[in-house]
């Protein structure tokens, strides 16, 4: 179903603040509570590897955590857009 261009942009900016809202306002909530989950997860072991800490070991595998993360979350918006947009079910 297309939805007017007005709330396709609000349906974006809601995916690019907090990831899974724009699906659950989509009424897709356990979709979007799964990716909210996975998200935040892969995020987090990213911090947990100290990714600024040059020192440790580890901070090379944070940094690519929080690259993954940061990916997914760019994806994820933009399956909001297309399911708003009609261009997907």
């Amino acid at each position: 179903m297309k939805r007017p261009g007005g709330k396709i942009v609000l349906l974006v900016l809601a995916a690019a603040v907090l990831p899974g809202l724009g699906h659950v306002l989509l009424g897709r909530r356990a979709r979007g509570g799964a990716l909210f989950a996975v998200v935040l997860a892969t995020a987090l072991v990213g911090i947990f590897l100290e990714p600024r800490n040059l020192s440790t070991a580890t901070y090379e595998y944070g940094r690519t955590y929080l690259f993954v993360a940061a990916i997914m979350q760019l994806l994820l918006v933009l399956d909001v857009y297309e399911r708003a947009s009609g261009r997907r079910a």
